[in-house]
């Protein structure tokens, strides 16, 4: 019998580590310079004070020639809006989008995205957040589009990590995506389900944007960036997720407060099924909680102690992979454990909060289930 149960919390393992040594292969993006010029990129903003500026300078430092910098400040409580205005007077490639009244049944960002796309000027418009750094030149992301024949296209960027919460808690989020979903496959296959994308930096054909429908498509989704990719694949545009590591960076938090809201705010909305995210908790659970503590207690019971040392080993195995691609701290290794334990507690937080709480809270805005 234990067999069995060995066998079975060891499949999804072994699944998770054919994806993640797979995704080893993933190559950062190869570098040229563009002669693209037509491209607008659009900031979504809101109480982004203490970034915005490094933001847009990181663009403008690259000297390209984009159309536009174009800045929504999405009603922020903050000074975000005077550093926007402090930064249009000294550069007229920056300019600031006409804010209009969040409608019902938006989210904030859908709702600054889908404005800002409005008012662009460029055939071609590149959705950035405003705590991202910009390292090389965007338009060459047009060129790598019109080569392989997508209308949108998303680039991974690199996860800065500077506290201690951080170098815990944001290596699971490259873990979860990266031992689930197979990045080589993705690109060679459009199904819906392998479609990726991080809001950091999203690229769109103007056109097919509006064709498809744009951020009106997931106005009430907190999980817009991937459900976009999906939704445009279910309707036969292709899309791909680039290892964008070497040409965006992005410091998504700054402490475990900022993590937790975070984490909360797209956990359980990640999920189209309240069915998928039961059987992804469970799995997780028991595959990289329940599992090696079973393992380990066979082992110190002296019941198939060679067995239970070697599923313990191959536990670490994708997690080990992980931090080798991402080239994380040795010490993530040990505390990913301790991670795995906070986020199964911070998915059952974000399940309650939005089916039987007041909904999720972010940027000072409520979120409910729609």
């Amino acid at each position: 019998m234990i067999e069995i149960i060995y066998l079975i919390l060891s499949i999804f393992v072994v699944y998770s580590i054919l994806i993640a040594f797979s995704n080893l292969f993933w190559r950062k993006f190869s570098s040229k310079i563009s002669q693209n010029s037509n491209l607008s990129i659009l900031i979504p903003a809101r109480n982004e004070e203490k970034n915005i500026k490094n933001c847009i300078d990181s663009i403008l430092a690259t000297n390209e020639n984009y159309e536009e910098i174009l800045v929504y400040d999405d009603h922020s409580t903050d000074s975000t809006n005077k550093e926007i205005k402090k930064i249009a007077k000294t550069n007229k490639k920056v300019k600031i989008a006409k804010t209009h009244r969040l409608e019902k049944g938006w989210t904030g960002k859908s709702y600054a995205c889908y404005q800002l796309a409005k008012q662009s000027s460029s055939e071609w418009i590149i959705f950035i957040d405003a705590d991202t750094i910009i390292k090389e030149e965007l338009s060459q992301l047009i060129d790598y589009s019109k080569e392989n024949n997508l209308k949108m296209l998303s680039a991974w960027p690199k996860i800065e990590m500077q506290s201690m919460a951080e170098k815990i808690f944001m290596p699971l989020l490259n873990f979860i995506v990266f031992t689930t979903c197979p990045m080589l496959i993705s690109k060679k296959r459009n199904s819906d389900n392998l479609g990726l994308a991080h809001g950091a930096c999203i690229l769109f054909e103007k056109e097919a944007y509006f064709k498809l429908g744009g951020h009106d498509l997931v106005k009430n989704d907190l999980f817009e960036d991937t459900r976009l990719a999906r939704i445009f694949r279910q309707r036969g545009e292709k899309n791909y997720c680039i290892n964008g590591s070497n040409i965006i960076s992005v410091k998504m938090y700054d402490s475990f407060k900022s993590i937790w809201a975070g984490f909360k705010k797209n956990y359980y909305p990640s999920f189209s099924k309240d069915s998928s995210f039961f059987l992804f908790q469970t799995i997780f659970i028991t595959s990289y909680f329940l599992a090696p503590i079973i393992y380990s207690v066979s082992y110190f019971l002296d019941y198939k102690q060679n067995l239970s040392i070697i599923l313990l080993c191959l536990n670490f195995v994708p997690i080990i992979l992980i931090k080798f691609k991402f080239k994380y701290n040795f010490f993530s290794i040990f505390t990913h454990p301790f991670g795995i334990l906070v986020m199964i507690i911070l998915g059952i937080s974000s399940f309650t909060s939005m089916k039987f709480g007041k909904g999720l809270d972010w940027k000072e805005r409520k979120y409910e289930k729609s």
